[in-house]
């Protein structure tokens, strides 16, 4: 059994169409919604020239969570660097979890410039920024599980500090990782994995389901490595044609720069500039753009196979309504 999920992206649409589309995606039997918290997008435009959006995942969630019944929903992923406090973080999921039990999803990864150097921060190193991520996953499942913290970390004190609202277990914690040292964190510290495909399926499960073994083999949090959940977030477009597919995911091709994460460049435009570079085919090379449903079945097969428990479709299709009722009608009956 593989769970399906659909990735709310406050980058390429509104707050509103955001909300539209886990409406949808609710009544279409998808099982989780995720959305990205960034401060600004990766772009300046999208597909149709248009100026991006940048909503706040935080403001946007508990709206979210209101208009629907039973779909967890939660951030893919946040980073717990500088520009978040994790005892904020750990309030505000509190409150939510409090009001809406067992649908809240917590994603933390190791982050992007976009989220600091905007707001005057440094951008440290991969090695600060994963120790940053488990000192910040640690005092959020202490806040949860202890009264009256105090806390004397690296990055991070407490004093004496407590949640009066909440449950006394934090929601499921997703660690993103695209390597080895942030799949043992999952393993260690987390309740499950989230990825990108950087490789094929098999090739990816290869580099990082060791990790996460490793992991629980030093853990106090789990026992058991089967029981870390194993996510992909799948980049896609569906459209009636070719090219109304290629041009409403052309904004994405930034993702594949490698300097977004090696330096600390912010400025959607700068960005987006040298994003255009890439051509199509590459762009076509790197991420499914297609009309034929079989494409997406594809998808979703290839990565169950390959021992993922969950595949999140970030949609960039022309019309997210079609999409999602595609997956209903054609991807979801074969699973």
């Amino acid at each position: 059994m593989v769970d399906i999920g659909l990735y709310a992206s406050l980058e390429q649409f509104s707050p509103a169409e955001c909300l539209e589309q886990t409406v949808l995606a609710e009544e279409a039997g998808f099982e989780s919604v995720w959305v990205n918290d960034h401060f600004h997008p990766w772009f300046d435009r999208v597909g149709d020239g248009s100026e991006a959006n940048g909503g706040d995942c935080w403001t946007w969630m508990p709206v979210a969570l209101e208009r629907t019944d039973d779909i967890t929903i939660g951030p893919g992923v946040t980073a717990v660097l500088n520009r978040h406090h994790p005892a904020n973080l750990a309030h505000h999921m509190a409150t939510i979890a409090e009001l809406y039990p067992d649908r809240l999803v917590f994603g933390i990864g190791t982050g992007a410039p976009l989220n600091e150097d905007p707001l005057g921060f440094p951008w440290p190193e991969y090695g600060e920024r994963a120790r940053r991520t488990a000192e910040a996953i640690r005092i959020v499942r202490k806040l949860f599980e202890e009264d009256y913290v105090d806390f004397d970390g690296n990055f991070w004190q407490l004093n004496s500090a407590h949640l009066y609202n909440g449950p006394n277990e934090a929601p499921p914690i997703h660690v993103a990782a695209n390597g080895p040292m942030s799949a043992r964190m999952a393993g260690d510290l987390g309740d499950g994995l989230f990825t990108v495909p950087e490789a094929d399926p098999e090739s990816l499960a290869g580099d990082l389901f060791p990790g996460i073994e490793r992991g629980v083999e030093k853990s106090a949090h789990n026992e058991d490595p089967d029981e870390i959940e194993r996510s992909v977030n799948v980049l896609v477009s569906y459209g009636e044609t070719e090219n109304e597919a290629m041009r409403s995911i052309k904004p994405w091709r930034v993702l594949l720069l490698p300097m977004m994460f090696e330096h600390a460049v912010s400025d959607p435009r700068y960005l987006q500039k040298h994003g255009d570079l890439v051509g199509e085919e590459q762009l076509a090379d790197s991420f499914t753009i297609t009309t034929d449903p079989a494409d997406l079945i594809d998808i979703v097969d290839e990565w169950n196979d390959a021992g993922f428990d969950r595949v999140v479709f970030h949609s960039a299709s022309p019309d997210q309504e079609r999409f999602i009722e595609t997956v209903r009608d054609e991807v979801m009956p074969s699973f």
